[in-house]
């Protein structure tokens, strides 16, 4: 361009030189389209298709498609869409120069994007924007998570998308569910194109992640608080509760902590639950019947050497023959 422009000034000299009226210069061609627009959905359109809604390609008259036949852009076409009110702003591609002069039809989700209603007046205007590499995505609700897929999922929708902004939010759709995602983070810029080439796809964690997470908190609290009360140990009614007193203990510090475990000794345990069959009890009743059955069997014995009665006839003051006797036989038979 420098030696074209040196060489025009050369010839512009030496036509002057010699009388030649200069050339006349070419008409500068502006490089930017910059247009305001009525946006309508494009379920307004005359051709409209079920796959119009998906993506973020829109419709623009015939006259758009004109000028920018005249411009040096960038293929595939990009426009950056803004809102006058608010001043939101995305980028899209187009699908189509078919809408009427004047007008220009938008996905639904893109006018929910920028806050715009039909035949509100949108700006737009043509945008370069460079290869993405890397794109953050978060999620509205976990069900999308949940799917089998979701990359493979969110792959075949990004498909029908030609650019990506940072800050912004898409819809997809699968099967008859609809997911909104996030756009929080892009490289290498905060506008990229996805058009033939490779980005790197991550997740931030859901939005309604978190929100699950704090209603848990309550109830897990509650449990907790509850499993507290039930191991936690019965305390003094006349003092404080009693310490664990380790090997060093003294005396009076043993006779403090006797108390504590004196309520431990009608059979309850230490989670408030009462046990079957108290082994304490179990024992004292044991001990008890063994006593009392030796203390009867010694006073039987007293009492059969009081009336002489040892054995099979041993000291019978009755006569032989007389209705009472008894003989002890050879094989343990006792006769009368």
């Amino acid at each position: 361009r420098e030696n074209c422009a040196r060489m025009q000034n050369v010839m512009d000299f030496l036509n002057g030189a010699l009388g030649v009226p200069a050339m006349p210069q070419r008409r500068v061609v502006p490089q930017e389209f910059r247009r305001q627009f009525k946006v309508y959905s494009v379920a307004c359109a005359n051709n409209f298709k079920p796959n119009m809604e998906e993506g973020d390609k829109i419709l623009l008259p015939s006259s758009a498609f004109h000028e920018l036949g005249r411009m040096h852009i960038q293929y595939p076409m990009m426009f950056q869409v803004r809102n006058p009110k608010n001043d939101m702003k995305t980028h899209c591609g187009v699908m189509e120069f078919t809408a009427p002069e004047g007008n220009a039809y938008f996905p639904f989700w893109m006018m929910n994007e920028l806050c715009l209603n039909n035949g509100d007046i949108v700006e737009i205007k043509n945008a370069t924007l460079k290869k993405g590499t890397y794109v953050k995505f978060q999620p509205h609700k976990t069900k999308f998570t949940q799917l089998s897929n979701p990359r493979i999922v969110l792959e075949k929708a990004l498909r029908a998308f030609s650019c990506l902004t940072k800050g912004g939010t898409i819809t997809i759709k699968h099967g008859k569910q609809q997911f909104y995602l996030d756009i929080v983070e892009t490289k290498p810029g905060s506008a990229i194109t996805i058009i033939d080439t490779d980005v790197n796809v991550d997740f931030a964690p859901p939005k309604d992640y978190k929100e699950e997470e704090k209603k848990a908190k309550p109830a897990a609290a509650k449990s907790h608080l509850n499993d507290r009360k039930v191991q936690a140990a019965p305390e003094e009614e006349d003092g404080p509760p009693a310490m664990m007193k380790g090997w060093g203990s003294s005396s009076s510090d043993r006779g403090s902590s006797s108390s504590y475990f004196k309520k431990l000794s009608g059979g309850q345990t230490l989670s408030g639950r009462q046990p079957k069959k108290p082994v304490v009890s179990s024992l004292l009743k044991a001990a008890s019947s063994s006593a009392a059955a030796k203390s009867r069997s010694s006073a039987a014995s007293a009492s059969k050497k009081k009336s002489g009665g040892g054995g099979w006839g041993g000291g019978s003051s009755k006569k032989p023959g007389s209705p009472g006797y008894s003989f002890k036989g050879s094989k343990g038979h006792s006769l009368k």
